[in-house]
């Protein structure tokens, strides 16, 4: 009799998996449950079969740490700015139809763009000057850079805002005339946060209703 996987606990993940993929890369795998309770298989890839391991290792922490926001309580504007980011990247790629290009390119541009000059501020920390600085910043260096960090920030802070974590994106309140750059199949998404926006004004609006009967 053929004795089946054991369960896995809440946080725990099965055997990472190694296998070599084309040119000469690796990819490790495993399974991951979550503490909203769900099973997830969780892949990365890399150079080497270390590499690949520490970043499948890292996109298991990343994913606990996002059921973990979900399960148990929300975003607010007091967690970090790379806590928002982790949650956005995670509703992109399981509650979107972006194609795995485009959130590959957002996760790249959050990662290389944003992160490094504003991962250590909280999600309220993110004010229109410090956002203009650091748009400008990178527009010194790179239009292009600028307009695809515009457009990954103004999103993402969109997200904060569908998720009650701020009352307003900041760079609403930002000058015209900002480049921006089209990202992908992104439309979608872009909808659906905004509807989430209006859902949240319009339940705040009820509150404040009742509150003043």
């Amino acid at each position: 009799m053929r004795v089946g996987r054991p369960p896995l606990s809440l946080g725990q993940h099965g055997t990472i998996a190694m296998e070599r993929i084309g040119g000469g890369r690796f990819r490790a795998a495993a399974r991951l449950r979550t503490w909203d309770d769900e099973v997830h298989r969780v892949a990365a890839t890399g150079d080497t079969a270390a590499d690949a391991r520490a970043r499948l290792k890292e996109r298991m922490t990343q994913r606990l740490r996002t059921s973990e926001l979900f399960a148990w309580r929300s975003l607010t504007s007091e967690d970090p700015f790379h806590e928002l980011a982790i949650c956005w990247l995670d509703d992109l790629r399981s509650f979107s139809d972006a194609s795995a290009a485009t959130c590959a390119i957002c996760e790249r541009i959050v990662r290389t763009q944003l992160k490094p000059a504003l991962g250590h501020l909280t999600i309220g920390q993110l004010t229109r000057d410090r956002i203009e600085q650091h748009l400008g910043t990178l527009r010194a260096k790179s239009e292009e850079a600028a307009a695809s960090a515009y457009a990954v920030l103004d999103l993402l802070l969109d997200f904060g805002v569908g998720e009650g974590a701020i009352d307003s994106n900041p760079m609403e309140s930002l000058p015209n005339g900002q480049v921006y750059r089209h990202l992908g199949d992104l439309d979608d998404h872009r909808t659906v946060v905004r509807g989430r926006i209006d859902l949240r004004r319009k339940e705040r609006r009820d509150e404040e209703r009742v509150a003043g009967d």
